[in-house]
């Protein structure tokens, strides 16, 4: 009985350990496409940066147009202008303990890829 138990046992550890490998290489094979990305997300959050701040100028150049005096029509009835309101303008969130707050895109990247690099280590 002692040696079927052992048997029993030796077999669940070598799958486990089997599992464990398998879940290894494809972590490693993860973290491997994950560090191949580094630049293109970058890349991406460079861009969403440079568009934020051509919509914030572009928002800055309707403002000045609007306070610029603007020679008189003859009244018509014009349909009122559209506003522009953005949904990227969020209240500012609770400050939580043991949270690190993140100021822009590439902070945040550089951030998960230092976690990433400390948890393997």
């Amino acid at each position: 009985m002692a040696a079927i138990i052992d048997g029993v046992i030796i077999v669940l550890l070598i799958g486990s350990i089997t599992y464990g490998y398998l879940v290894s290489r494809k972590v490693r094979l993860l973290m491997a496409t994950l560090r191949e990305l580094e630049p293109l997300v970058d890349e991406f959050s460079s861009a969403v940066d440079k568009s934020q701040t051509s919509v914030a100028e572009m928002r800055r150049n309707i403002e000045v147009a609007e306070e610029a005096p603007q020679p008189q029509a003859a009244p018509a009835s014009a349909p009122e202008e559209a506003a522009f309101s953005s949904r990227r303008a969020a209240p500012p969130a609770p400050e939580i303990p043991g949270l690190r707050r993140v100021r822009d895109k590439k902070e945040l990247v550089r951030a998960f890829f230092d976690s990433a690099d400390t948890a393997r280590v």
